[in-house]
């Protein structure tokens, strides 16, 4: 994951520059689940996996910011027959970058929670592993593409610049895998539950 960190340090430190009064930034810890795409017989399953980010939040008003936030996940997935793991197809890895529009019940109040919509756009790694080289596969390209998010939250004040937070964010995500002529959709569209620290700048 060490390479897909560097989006969201990246993300952070364009942000500080832009920081002023009633902006957040925050850093995200927590997991992620992804969907399973079902075939004839067979099915490509993915296991819970782990979620690193980082956001950047400007407040328009006590209750209307905009939020750009990026996250690097990970999750290890199988191809299983009959409801059996029969073959690895490796680690998948996906940063999700989002934009939304985010509507807070009252900012800068103790407790401030939200509800956001926007755009999502996710960059996928190819899955590779012994198995898929085995079977004849090599390595499955994995499309990125644009898609649609909205996420949920609560933030709680310690100070008047230091909070905790709690996020979960649901990025719809169908992309194409494999070649041309045999591709496969995959039905992936990320759920990520993240508790962050968020610093008020």
């Amino acid at each position: 994951m060490r390479s897909h960190v560097v989006p969201i340090v990246a993300l952070a430190l364009i942000a500080l520059p832009l920081c002023a009064q009633s902006n957040d930034v925050a850093v995200w810890f927590g997991s992620s689940t992804v969907g399973t795409t079902n075939t004839s017989g067979s099915s490509v399953h993915f296991d819970r996996g782990d979620s690193i980010g980082a956001s950047w939040n400007h407040f328009f008003s006590n209750q209307v910011s905009t939020e750009l936030a990026a996250f690097a996940v990970r999750h290890d997935g199988t191809v299983r027959v009959g409801g059996v793991d029969a073959f690895d197809v490796g680690r998948l890895r996906m940063i999700p970058i989002t934009a939304m529009i985010q509507w807070h019940l009252v900012h800068f109040r103790r407790i401030d929670p939200h509800l956001g919509a926007g755009l999502a756009y996710v960059r996928s790694d190819s899955l590779h592993s012994s198995d898929l080289d085995n079977a004849g596969i090599g390595r499955v390209r994995i499309k990125s593409r644009v898609g649609w998010a909205m996420d949920t939250g609560l933030a709680y004040a310690v100070t008047s610049r230091i909070g905790v937070g709690l996020d979960a964010r649901y990025i719809g995500y169908r992309p194409s895998s494999g070649p041309a002529d045999a591709s496969l959709k995959l039905h992936l569209s990320p759920v990520i539950y993240s508790l962050g620290l968020r610093w008020r700048l």
